[in-house]
């Protein structure tokens, strides 16, 4: 490898993989792809199903008590299979799993969708706890509910595990600063395919189901291909061989906030994650809860909740690949406050009009009346617009920002301090968001309904939105104090 001629910089950016590894790439670009499309088309489908047979509330009742113990317990089956099984093994199981799960979802759980409901136990604890009907609708929908539950767990293990454990161990440090990127762009073209495919089956959501089991089945197949050829050739695919590394550090979330305690560096890193989960949580509650009203106001159109969802997809991939070749590099040059500021002044600025149509609609009616359009149907497209722009900088900004703050710190904070961020941040941002909802807003402020409080959910989120912004101001100064004797 360290023979080969140096790409010129037209094929460094455009394409820059030598002939001799196309043999690696390619089929791992196709793997990644066809886990990419799974995940972005489930997403979809999973939020598409719920708001159209449940409500928009229960979706944060699923991800509190459902998605989160699913992932406690699919993680403990995880480690139980590492020492069991090998790599290979691993792969086909869990992929299989899921494969089983929405193939069965699809030809007996929706064909008998009206009589698996549990419409009497939900009627009657509707009637005798009705600020709690979020909850009561995703059990009445039991079956919905588990596709959800697999849908988000599909992202977890096949995506962030199984995919990345593969790569790292089939790609070599030095072809991992070319793969990867390209990957990064693969994986937002999926996200576009997905969202035409959704918007083109629109009113047959079936045929989603049908993409996702087809692609499936081709992920296992060129997988098991792939990693046999590798077995019988590994010179041919340049397998380096890696010399042993420390075990990742894993720290309980007690550990992990003690660690944070004892840093304000590292707490102010982890304020920037949880303030970011949060943003998020509470925005998209809001959100969906007016793609629910709009739902209801157009009689129960399908169409109009994959329209949606497809100009999710479609639009985030497109401006995310946009970023990454266009406009991450020059943002990240003006420095590392000016990159980690976009997020959060975009999630203000996409907020400030989402919200100022949904509750001052009144106000904007002449706006409307001009544009034929209605306060609901604009403030749901800037609703689009806000998660479709958080979610790109997330992936060009965001994440790069918050990685290059570890570099200045010792060996010892840069490991157990990631550890922590992830255990203590990750955990935290969203499920605080999500607690806040179920927990507290929706059934005692808001009467059972996320409409009754997004006055207070702007009010919280103007508070976190402050927190971010103060955190990587406070951050940046601490960072450019570490990093003076690098200039």
């Amino acid at each position: 490898m360290d023979s080969k001629k140096e790409f010129g910089k037209i094929r460094s950016i455009i394409f820059p993989i030598h002939n001799e590894e196309l043999r690696k790439f390619l089929p791992l670009t196709a793997v990644f792809f066809f886990i990419s499309f799974n995940y972005s088309a489930l997403r979809n489908l999973k939020d598409m199903f719920i708001l159209e047979n449940a409500c928009a509330e229960s979706i944060y009742y699923l991800k509190l008590i459902g998605v989160m113990p699913a992932v406690v317990i699919y993680t403990i089956v995880y480690s139980a299979l590492t020492g069991t099984t090998d790599r290979d093994g691993r792969f086909n199981i869990i992929v299989g799993y899921f494969l089983i799960f929405f193939g069965a979802f699809l030809l007996f759980f929706l064909p008998n969708s009206e009589a698996l409901k549990i419409n009497g136990f939900a009627d009657t604890m509707i009637e005798k706890s009705p600020n709690f009907f979020g909850l009561w609708e995703a059990i009445r929908n039991w079956h919905f509910a588990l596709f959800y539950i697999n849908s988000e767990c599909w992202g977890t293990f096949c995506l962030s595990i199984l995919f990345w454990t593969f790569a790292n161990e089939v790609v070599s440090v030095k072809q991992s600063k070319r793969f990867y990127s390209f990957l990064a762009i693969g994986a937002n073209i999926a996200l576009i395919a997905a969202g035409a495919l959704l918007r083109f089956f629109k009113r047959d959501f079936n045929m989603m189901l049908v993409m996702v089991l087809i692609l499936g089945c081709l992920l296992l197949l060129i997988y098991n291909l792939f990693s046999r050829d590798i077995a019988n050739n590994p010179l041919a695919y340049q397998i380096e061989v890696k010399k042993e590394k420390k075990k990742k550090v894993k720290m309980g979330f007690m550990d992990s906030f003690n660690f944070l305690k004892s840093s304000s560096y590292l707490g102010y890193i982890s304020a920037l994650v949880i303030c970011y989960g949060m943003v998020v949580s509470l925005f998209e509650a809001v959100w969906k809860s007016q793609i629910k009203a709009l739902f209801r106001a157009t009689g129960g159109d399908t169409g109009l909740l994959a329209d949606i969802y497809s100009q999710q997809s479609l639009y985030t991939g497109f401006t995310t690949v946009c970023l990454i070749v266009f406009l991450s590099a020059p943002i990240m040059n003006q420095g590392w406050r000016f990159a980690a500021l976009v997020t959060p002044l975009v999630a203000a600025l996409g907020s400030v009009l989402f919200f100022s149509f949904i509750i001052f609609g009144d106000k904007f009616q002449p706006v409307c009346d001009y544009l034929e359009s209605t306060p609901l149907k604009i403030g749901v497209m800037f609703g689009l617009l806000n998660v479709m722009f958080i979610k790109s900088a997330k992936y060009t900004l965001f994440d790069p920002t918050k990685e290059t703050s570890y570099i200045p710190l010792d060996a010892e904070s840069k490991t157990r301090g990631k550890a922590a961020v992830d255990g203590v941040g990750g955990r935290l941002g969203k499920g605080l968001g999500s607690f806040i909802l179920t927990m507290w807003l929706v059934p005692f402020v808001g009467d059972g309904e996320i409409d009754n409080v997004k006055g207070y959910i702007l009010f919280i989120l103007g508070i976190v939105i402050c927190l971010w912004i103060f955190s990587v101001i406070q951050l940046n100064t601490k960072f450019l104090e570490l990093t003076k004797d690098d200039k």
